[in-house]
């Protein structure tokens, strides 16, 4: 690459029908191509998008092309692709409706002789909200069909672009109070239910009128959804019957969008497990602690977004924290594979299952020390996904069930590894009773799930196979009371401490830190597999245990089913891989200070790639630990001796104090 290494570049080639090819050399991101004008890269074709694609910074620095849900999509080696790295230093070619462009990131690979080079340095004309919404002249091409449920002919509110690229709506209008900020950097709202990216006056309102029934997406007995034109005085859109509608819609699949997921910027967070590795046990334990672990103690609130997609959820909660016979064996019921966690809707011309998201507001709470500081930059969207198990084992990914691609849109992926179902934790746990560990119960290879969820990622973001991802993966190993005696460490109850200099608690990551190094050992000593099929996907993988109920459950006489006495219900550790996510945001503070009250050893450290090699007094062999947990002091499993690696500059950047 010719420029510095804090100045990425890269060079696209624009090649048309008809046309002389034309090179670009982009210096600024995000990059907007397109068909109208405004766009950094204007292709002016009609099996072109307004708005086409993006090419934007990573959070690792790479430079990433994404659709940005255009008609006709992008293409990579003939597949679809929504994300793509541009790696050096080959070009990669990809096909837009009628359009090629060759990417590279060296000039040499797309030159064009005699042809001047266009430099796109960030300066350029805004590109208004309805001009990047409007589709109108991009037609699919033959083979392709359209998304159900775009745009409509009638009008939308009046936009008139400013100077920094924001819409300005009528005061009228809802989208007034909308934020177009979203978590990965692009403009627009994302759709909760089926991640379609679209600008706010594309959203459809939902009629209210009872004789406007049917609608085109969900089916006869659903509400008409429309674009509105009117508007009352409090900001409703107005349907055809006159009557006011506040609730909204995506224009895509036409479920509902609370009006609060709409204003914040969305944090996704996907949830993967094996089948009956208690997920569903896991998220109820972890929603219920967070209402209360984060306003006490980090002075944050957590909140349900919207009451009708957190109900199934919150039936839950009070199935195991709020029963009113706390001596009664209760259970919760299997996540399906269809039914009430989905939802159906008939798009491109085919009934497709979407999953349903638990949706929860995360805001600075109003004593927070910083309040008027962060209320801006805190306030989120947390929307999370929970599939059964069954949706990640191998040949059930479907077009008509994309149950799972919330993994493409997750900033953080929490997988649950269950002990109970790995036959070599079960032999060293041959002397513990519980019925988990019934000759029995099923068991599994869970690293067969992790890479089939590898695997699906790549393949639908075009993420090339020696690459890894930028996303943290938090391996969450269950049922800790079940198994506990393998740790070699002892754990407090909660890792975090009051720290004045904030005037809230700080996370005691230096020991979160710690366990995940000695979590990680006991891996890798009984089922090395996880461990190298995680560290192989993600460059930052946290270890973390776990147990959802804290207490074994029994067998239900009348069913023979497992079930639990809330009585008996001890969550342990369960918000900490939540509360390490925020930490991560800059959500929550880690304690001030690192350093070990415990002598340490010298060590030797060598950095390899992303792995050290780590030789201790004593040993022949070295310890080979992952780039994320330099700058902690570490104690050595087995030996109890301590030592720090040193950051580099490589990961001193990425760490937060």
């Amino acid at each position: 690459m010719s420029s510095s290494a804090n100045t990425p570049e890269c060079f696209v080639r624009v090649i048309m029908q008809r046309s002389d090819p034309v090179v670009y050399r982009v210096q600024s991101f995000p990059c907007r191509i397109g068909r109208l004008p405004g766009n950094d890269i204007v292709i002016s074709d009609n099996s072109v998008s307004s708005l086409h694609a993006v090419l934007a910074l990573t959070g690792n620095g790479d430079i990433q092309l994404e659709d940005q849900w255009s008609t006709n999509g992008i293409y990579y080696e003939t597949q679809r692709v929504s994300q793509l790295v541009i790696d050096h230093p080959a070009k990669v070619m990809v096909i837009m409706g009628r359009v090629r462009l060759d990417i590279s990131l060296e000039p040499a690979d797309v030159a064009v002789e005699g042809q001047p080079m266009r430099i796109l340095d960030g300066s350029r004309p805004p590109l208004s909200s309805a001009e990047a919404s409007d589709d109108s002249e991009s037609q699919p091409l033959p083979g392709a069909t359209a998304a159900t449920g775009r745009r409509s002919s009638e009008p939308a509110p009046a936009a008139k672009a400013l100077a920094d690229d924001e819409p300005q709506y009528p005061a009228s209008s809802p989208a007034a109070t909308i934020s177009r900020s979203a978590s990965s950097g692009r403009q627009g709202i994302i759709c909760p239910h089926c991640w379609h990216r679209f600008t706010v006056d594309e959203f459809l309102f939902i009629a209210r009128h009872q004789s406007l029934i049917g609608d085109s997406v969900l089916g006869a007995d659903a509400a008409k959804r429309f674009l509105p034109s009117r508007f009352t005085p409090e900001g409703n859109a107005l349907d055809a019957e006159g009557m006011s509608c506040p609730d909204m819609a995506c224009p895509r699949c036409h479920l509902r969008i609370p009006q609060a997921a709409s204003e914040m910027p969305p944090l996704f967070l996907s949830i993967v497990g094996a089948t009956a590795s208690g997920k569903s046990y896991f998220l109820t334990s972890m929603t219920w602690d967070l209402r209360n672990t984060l306003l006490h103690n980090f002075a944050i609130s957590f909140t349900d977004t919207d009451a009708v997609n957190n109900q199934i959820l919150n039936d839950f909660e009070e199935t195991v924290f709020l029963h009113p016979d706390a001596d009664e064996l209760v259970a919760l019921r299997k996540t399906e594979l269809q039914g009430e966690l989905y939802n159906q809707v008939l798009m491109d011309n085919m009934l497709i299952n979407l999953p349903r998201p638990f949706l929860f507001t995360v805001t600075p709470a109003e004593h927070h020390p910083q309040y008027e500081t962060v209320r801006e930059s805190m306030s989120r969207t947390l929307v999370l996904y929970d599939n059964a198990g069954e949706h990640f084992e191998p040949g059930m990914d479907s077009v008509d069930n994309p149950t799972t691609q919330h993994l493409l849109h997750s900033d953080t992926i929490f997988f649950l590894f269950d002990p109970t179902k790995d036959v070599r934790f079960r032999r060293r746990l041959s002397g513990v009773m519980d019925p988990q560990l019934a000759a029995k119960a099923r068991v599994q290879r869970q690293e067969i799930i992790l890479t089939e969820m590898i695997n699906r990622i790549k393949k639908y973001s075009g993420m090339r196979s020696n690459r890894k991802t930028g996303k943290m993966m938090i391996v969450v190993v269950s049922k800790f009371d079940v198994w506990k005696q393998l740790l070699d460490f002892d754990l407090p109850e909660e890792p975090w401490v009051w720290e004045p200099k904030y005037n809230t608690c700080a996370l005691d990551v230096p020991l979160i830190k710690n366990v995940s190094f000695a979590l990680r050992h006991l891996l890798e000593r009984i089922c090395p597999e996880v461990v190298s099929t995680a560290e192989s996907f993600a460059g930052d993988v946290l270890y973390l245990p776990n147990s959802a109920l804290g207490h074994s459950p029994e067998i239900n006489p009348d069913t023979g089913m497992i079930g639990i006495r809330p009585r008996d219900v001890a969550p342990f550790w369960v918000s900490v891989p939540m509360l390490y996510f925020f930490y991560e945001r800059g959500f929550i503070p880690g304690v001030p200070d690192a350093r070990n009250p415990q002598p340490e050893v010298e060590a030797t450290c060598t950095l390899s790639g992303d792995i050290y090699f780590v030789m201790l007094p004593g040993m022949t062999k070295p310890l080979q630990i992952p780039l994320s947990y330099a700058g902690y002091p570490l104690r050595c499993p087995g030996t109890d001796m301590w030592f720090t690696i040193p950051p580099s500059d490589a990961d001193e950047g990425g760490r937060r104090g």
